[in-house]
């Protein structure tokens, strides 16, 4: 029986573009949470560092959270540095 897995990725918005990342952020976790075997994903941002976010999935297994990295959407969290809508990405799994 496999055991429940999480990834978590703190962005950091590039400066005036917190808003914006926020927009985007919202249609990345809509595609990735159709992804198969996942609980949840989400975000939430930092009530006393507007510009720090933390994205938090949620997975049936690990094998299900690894596969969900070579989806295209998950693609989109480094679009996000190529926007320069963040300036900063530090992923823990």
């Amino acid at each position: 029986m496999s055991s429940p897995a999480s990834n978590i990725v703190q962005i950091r918005a590039a400066q005036g573009r917190s808003d914006e990342l926020g927009q985007h952020l919202a249609a990345l976790l809509g595609a990735l949470r159709e992804a198969p075997g996942c609980l949840e994903y989400a975000a939430r941002r930092n009530v006393e560092d507007p510009r720090h976010w933390t994205v938090r999935g949620q997975w049936l297994s690990a094998a299900e959270m690894q596969a969900h990295f070579h989806l295209p959407a998950a693609q989109g969290f480094i679009d996000l540095l190529d926007r320069r809508l963040a300036c900063a990405l530090d992923f823990e799994h």
